[in-house]
């Protein structure tokens, strides 16, 4: 399997090269803490066999969030955290977006504007449910911020999990 370090081992300059000016300071961590994860290049650690006894260095991961094989043990750890809280209820999804005209301005002002979207998107949920007179409580959910499709491209949205269900506010 191809690693992305690898990718950007053979594309960054061509990459910096065309995009240098959009990125910030984090997009460059990203880039270096991916490029050096689990090779000779990261901090090396020591594991030992229990059966046998043999021991060997290996490298570390990086542990950066946009990292996909560091992240992907710790999503899963997340996944079932969030499975564990769930109410007895049926479950929606819902997605918040934004059109493809406001892209570039978000790209330019993320910190605010990641902020901003998860800010409307919880506060049109609860407007919504305060008008539901049947729903008689408060509504939850649980919001995941995704920056990129599945291709990588830019495309800031929210999902939502939320149940078909509200907390009555009632101390028993």
């Amino acid at each position: 399997m191809i690693r992305l370090a690898e990718v950007i081992d053979t594309f960054e300059a061509d990459f910096l090269a065309q995009y240098r000016h959009q990125l910030q300071s984090e997009h460059y961590r990203a880039l270096a803490a991916i490029k050096q994860c689990r090779t000779q290049a990261s901090p090396m650690m020591q594991v030992k066999c229990t059966g046998c006894a043999h021991q060997k260095l290996v490298p570390h991961s990086c542990g950066h969030r946009h990292c996909p094989h560091c992240q992907h043990h710790e999503s899963q750890q997340w996944l079932e955290r969030q499975l564990k809280k769930q109410v007895p209820a049926e479950y929606f999804l819902l997605a918040f977006t934004l059109p493809v005209e406001f892209r570039a301005l978000i790209f330019a002002h993320q910190s605010v504007a990641y902020d901003l979207l998860m800010r409307c998107t919880w506060e049109t949920v609860r407007t919504f449910s305060q008008n539901d007179k049947q729903l008689q409580g408060t509504p939850g959910a649980i919001a995941v911020l995704h920056t990129n499709t599945r291709r990588l491209d830019y495309h800031p949205h929210v999902h939502l999990v939320m149940p078909a269900a509200a907390v009555d506010g009632i101390t028993r």
